[in-house]
């Protein structure tokens, strides 16, 4: 009997044991979500959370290199929470502005809530985190609501944010599954009503050319075109149709990337052709005639460094002819620029008499440094060949050295560079 009471007394000592770890855990857990700022459940959408928050004004910290304190200009930041017919939070209004959720119309789970800027919102039973993306997983806490918080809570809210991504994946695939789909009708419908594919052409045209007030080199241009159906109907890329139904050229000079090259347009105009992809024998073409009618600036300086000497400019050979613009005769200078230094050529292309050139090759600048500046580099220097035909060249040029830097004082500076040369003859000029 006696081992009897034994053996229960030790039953009953185990199990009071494992009640009070049971209470020791609770406990812990308990003084955990305390010093986070309480708790969100583990994979529990926002939108639940934030349903145990009521409508009303909340004291607001601001987060300091991780010291949270009361706002003297905000102390409470007014919020509303607009709910589903379930009772879940769908939209905060903090002050009047919206947050919804993170991935609205794609998933009803929510993960935060985003305003129109970059603040997110997170809830816990007891604070409100208001916080920025900061690069992959990592988030930065701005501050708080509600209460006050512990620097834990960024770790919280970055692992609650990862392990909870799976918890919309199926509903987002779904939604881009979806979408995809409707995007894919959609086109069919507007391709049906819109694109010439199997419809018959009786004529198409090149129609809205629109050139900028300057046109020439290093411009663009706009246009539209237009096809005129058998049976009287016209369908116009700039009223929907598709201008992938047609092969589109340009002759004449180099235009490409929406831009006038820095090559000689043979005619003075750009040739536009557009060929229906369903029937070569539809085609049409137009031009736009290039009015060179703007001046035209290069900079090629040598580098300047903040702590180190300035690079020296390379060389150029700029080459001038006079000629007439081939469809409206009036005067034009073509010109072509050689960097002497490498060989190669820069530009070539054409303006207008009256206009200007400006062309910069200056040294680069020296730094500034302990001790003594850095000297600034040489100018590049610059040869100008006018053919005997040409009356009028406006030329604006630099081709100065670079400024030394700053030394510790003004008897250390640098040395400014050597201005280049510049030479200018008269010799026959071929292109």
């Amino acid at each position: 009997m006696k081992k009897k009471i034994n053996l229960f007394m030790v039953l009953a000592v185990l199990a009071g044991f494992n009640v009070s770890a049971q209470s020791l855990a609770d406990k812990m857990n308990a003084k955990v979500k305390e010093k986070s700022g309480g708790s969100s459940s583990s994979l529990e959408s926002q939108s639940k959370t934030a349903a145990s928050w009521s409508d009303g004004e909340y004291k607001w910290w601001t987060n300091t290199t991780g010291n949270f304190f009361l706002t003297e200009e905000a102390e409470k930041s007014k919020l509303e929470f607009i709910k589903n017919e379930k009772g879940e939070v769908v939209e905060v209004k903090r002050n009047g502005k919206s947050y919804k959720r993170d991935e609205e119309g794609k998933s009803e789970f929510a993960r935060y809530f985003k305003s129109e800027g970059t603040w997110c919102l997170y809830f816990t039973s007891k604070t409100i985190v208001i916080f920025q993306a900061a690069g992959g997983d990592d988030i930065k806490i701005l501050g708080t609501m509600g209460s006050k918080c512990k620097y834990e809570m960024t770790d919280q809210v970055e692992k609650y944010l990862v392990d909870t991504k799976s918890m919309q994946a199926e509903d987002i695939k779904k939604y881009n599954e979806k979408k995809a789909e409707e995007d894919r009708l959609a086109q069919l419908e507007k391709e049906k009503q819109f694109s010439i594919k199997g419809k018959d052409v009786a004529k198409l045209e090149i129609i809205n050319i629109e050139v900028p007030e300057k046109f020439g080199h290093f411009r663009s241009f706009k246009f539209s075109i237009k096809a005129t159906l058998k049976d009287g109907s016209i369908l116009s890329t700039d009223k929907g149709g598709f201008r992938s139904d047609y092969d589109i050229t340009f002759t004449g000079g180099d235009y490409s990337e929406d831009k006038v090259k820095g090559v000689f347009a043979k005619d003075d105009k750009i040739t536009i052709t557009a060929v229906s992809k369903y029937d070569p024998k539809v085609k049409a073409s137009a031009d736009a005639v290039l009015l060179y009618n703007e001046d035209i600036s290069f900079n090629y300086n040598g580098m300047s460094w903040s702590r180190a000497a300035g690079e020296a400019a390379n060389s150029f050979k700029i080459e001038v002819k006079q000629m007439k613009h081939k469809v409206n005769a009036s005067d034009l200078v073509a010109v072509r620029i050689t960097n002497l230094s490498t060989g190669k050529m820069v530009s070539e292309f054409k303006m207008k008499s009256e206009q200007v050139l400006h062309f910069s090759c200056k040294g680069g600048s020296g730094g500034s440094d302990n001790g003594r500046g850095n000297d600034g580099a040489t100018g590049g220097n610059i040869t100008v060949i006018k053919d005997p035909g040409v009356k009028t060249f406006n030329l604006d040029y630099n081709n100065r050295g670079g400024k030394g830097g700053r030394g510790s004082n003004s008897t250390l500076d640098g040395r400014t560079g050597r201005d280049g040369t510049f030479k200018e003859e008269v010799s026959a000029v071929n292109f």
